[in-house]
């Protein structure tokens, strides 16, 4: 990759245009936005992986794989480097993350990505147009925000994106939606982890060891063996136990 092109975006760059990176190995560029926050996202996706399965655990070649919060894309591209006959659906609230995803997975065959929000029920979510980090995250109370401040996207639950997609069985799930997955696996329903072999789900803004642990017993109470990933400071690896 061209780490002389990255190497020109410091921390507080932040001007108009793309710059385009070539990933060793790969067929295809992706195109990022010259600022800081699409730097990080790279080392996260190509240096770092935190986006794929346990090394432990393998994924077939023609797996269908679920990515929820897949950013501009990085990550979908990726999986299909290294998984180039798997179906991959992924959803992205943030539309202009979603628009510049549609470009960097343009190139591949048997891939689709929605602009939607992946939440505990159907219906509409609200997100600042601002964000502090990397994603953008559900906000469950804006009555204090200036309209010209929110944006609202259409929302579907996990059930619904099961449904929608005619899905029968999921290989692998990887959820990264900033926060929402707290109200997803504290909601009632959970009969949608019935057909996932394999997740990923970052948690995030869980500091306190027995709140990541209740998390982990809800898991593992649909059938998965679950733990906290050893590289990520934050995620769940949970492979389905087979009797």
């Amino acid at each position: 990759m061209d780490k002389i092109k990255l190497s020109k975006i410091k921390v507080d760059t932040n001007k108009k245009g793309f710059v385009f990176l070539k990933p060793k190995g790969w067929k295809h560029t992706i195109k990022i936005r010259k600022n800081f926050i699409d730097k990080e996202v790279v080392y996260y996706v190509l240096q770092d992986l935190y986006h794929l399965p346990p090394s432990s655990s393998k994924i077939s070649d023609n797996s269908i794989i679920l990515d929820l919060g897949s950013n501009i894309g990085l990550t979908i591209a990726h999986m299909k480097h290294l998984y180039p006959g798997a179906k991959i659906i992924g959803y992205e609230m943030n539309q202009q993350n979603f628009l510049l995803a549609k470009r960097n997975i343009k190139f591949y065959d048997n891939v689709v990505i929605y602009n939607k929000a992946v939440w505990c029920e159907d219906g509409l979510v609200s997100y600042k147009k601002s964000s502090n980090f990397d994603a953008y995250a559900i906000i469950d109370n804006n009555d204090d925000l200036n309209i010209d401040e929110v944006i609202e996207v259409q929302s579907m639950s996990m059930n619904s994106v099961i449904k929608d997609n005619k899905l029968t069985h999921i290989d692998y799930l990887k959820m990264d939606i900033e926060g929402a997955e707290k109200a997803i696996l504290e909601s009632e329903d959970l009969s949608w982890m019935d057909i996932v072999y394999m997740m990923n789900i970052e948690m995030h803004s869980i500091t306190e060891e027995d709140e990541f642990n209740k998390f982990l017993k809800i898991i593992e109470s649909k059938g998965f063996c679950a733990w906290k990933d050893n590289k990520h400071w934050s995620s769940i690896f949970a492979v389905r136990n087979i009797l």
